[in-house]
């Protein structure tokens, strides 16, 4: 699941998070659990510790795929888009809020493309909170000063007399972690007035329906990437240094290789064109030279400027020099 889902979405427009259930990360460890998702980490996913984020994260969320769990239930409790991946309903109480929840929710179709699903479900209308909310409690709000003199009874201590607290879950409480620096991304670029580019994760393999998303896509892989068979099967190579000979004597089977590193750049393509520019993308630029000349068939139309457009980021491509090379 976490796999198809990170292959199938736009990476500069979607987070995707794991919430897993406490007994997965106590029965196999943290050691275990990152290894198993190691791949998809590095694609980025997000791991939710198991003492703290998760509410953070249920807030946020815009959707969440799940089954007949605490944690779905609560997302749909406060509104949140549900789709269930799998719901046992023989194991399920009529009545309870995981029964109410298997009643109302959408659910997915293991024959449907789960990308095509998943924006369906981005697009709808609001959730209704109303029907699994009721069945979670009766009196919303009310449950610290309930529980606390339940405890203070069963503890046969007096209970304070001032409020039960209610701390709000702070803005904090899920760190988020950046992509590492050696990526690897599928990246389709569509030239028209701007560039606009969509990035998909390499290293996650997809279904038939997500692979088909890749038609036209450019795969940039820096070299220092875990993976080295992706180094080699990449399209565009992103180096660290600016010695772009000596990198071709490295990456041999790559059809362009750019300079990794933010600011003022070079990109080599076919030994045939020399390109020097000034960017904050060097990946999505060098696909965008990639896919530029696969369409037009010559890099001397490239203009001094242009513009690389993803997700909600605008990405300048400035100070363009093209030079074709003896």
């Amino acid at each position: 699941m976490f796999r198809e889902t990170l292959a199938g979405l736009d990476a500069e427009t979607h987070r995707v998070c794991a919430v897993l259930h406490p007994n997965i990360w106590h029965g196999h460890g943290p050691w275990q659990v990152h290894t198993w998702l190691a791949d998809c980490i590095r694609a980025g996913l997000i791991v939710v510790p198991p003492t703290e984020g998760w509410q953070a994260t249920l807030i946020a969320a815009d959707l969440v795929l799940g089954d007949h769990g605490a944690t779905t239930c609560y997302g749909a409790g406060i509104g949140t888009k549900v789709l269930l991946a799998a719901f046992p309903d023989a194991d399920v109480v009529p009545g309870s809020a995981a029964g109410v929840l298997g009643d109302t929710a959408g659910r997915l179709h293991r024959h449907s493309p789960l990308h095509q699903q998943i924006t369906r479900a981005l697009a709808a209308p609001p959730a209704d909170a109303e029907p699994v909310g009721s069945a979670l409690t009766s009196c919303p709000g009310e449950s610290a000063a309930r529980l606390r003199t339940l405890f203070y009874r069963h503890l046969n201590l007096d209970e304070p007399t001032s409020a039960a607290l209610v701390p709000p879950i702070p803005p904090g409480a899920l760190t988020v972690q950046s992509r590492q620096n050696a990526t690897a991304d599928h990246v389709v670029c569509t030239i028209g007035d701007t560039v606009h580019a969509v990035r998909y994760p390499a290293e996650i393999t997809g279904t038939s329906a997500t692979e088909a998303l890749l038609d036209t896509a450019c795969l940039v892989v820096h070299e220092d990437h875990a993976q080295p068979d992706l180094v080699t099967k990449a399209t565009a190579v992103l180096i660290e240094g600016t010695d772009l000979a000596e990198a071709r004597r490295r990456h041999p089977t790559a059809t362009v290789l750019a300079t990794a590193a933010p600011g003022d750049g070079r990109i080599l393509v076919r030994d045939s064109w020399q390109v020097a520019l000034h960017t904050d993308s060097p990946a999505l630029a060098a696909a965008a030279v990639h896919t530029w000349l696969a369409t037009r068939g010559d890099l001397g139309t490239l203009p001094p400027r242009f513009v690389i457009t993803t997700g909600t980021r605008t990405v300048p491509v400035e100070s363009v020099v093209v030079r074709r090379l003896p």
